[in-house]
């Protein structure tokens, strides 16, 4: 088990990384955006953002299932891997999040299926606005909980 989770552990570090360019790119499109009058192709800019930091924290959150679980039902697999990274499965694994976490990841999440479902003519930035305004305590939050799960479970796996 130690080597499989070794690998977990890699796969999820380099999702991280990949959500670490996703961050660099959206601090430097924020910094320039006019936040109370965006262009069109700046909002889908941003979106396109918001969806890749979502994107990216279900990949690691499906790893995690795969590796644990080995389980999702196929109907509402997104809110229910959303749900389910709030729970401890004794004998299996600890929480990955919290409550308040999964509450600000939810909103991502709504967020992301609107922007896949939507014509980019749609989007209503003062509604994109509010998720966009909490992304880096989103980030820092998700990648801190990720980071203390792993840390958690490596000490679980090898006894301790």
């Amino acid at each position: 088990m130690k080597e499989a989770f070794a690998i977990l552990k890699a796969e999820i570090k380099e999702e991280i990384s990949q959500l670490d360019k996703v961050k660099t790119e959206y601090e430097a499109l924020w910094q320039r955006v006019n936040l109370e009058n965006p262009t069109r192709d700046e909002v889908i800019l941003i979106g396109f953002h918001l969806h890749n930091f979502y994107n990216g924290s279900e990949n690691i959150f499906r790893l995690i299932v795969r590796f644990f679980e080995n389980d999702l039902p196929p109907l509402t697999w997104h809110d229910e891997l959303l749900k389910r990274m709030m729970l401890e499965i004794e004998g299996i694994r600890l929480q990955v999040i919290d409550r308040p976490l999964f509450k600000k990841l939810d909103e991502f999440r709504k967020f992301r299926h609107v922007f896949r479902s939507v014509y980019s003519f749609e989007l209503d930035w003062e509604k994109m606005k509010l998720v966009a305004r909490v992304f880096d305590e989103t980030y820092k939050d998700f990648v801190e909980a990720v980071t203390r799960f792993l840390e958690k479970m490596e000490k679980a796996i090898a006894g301790g």
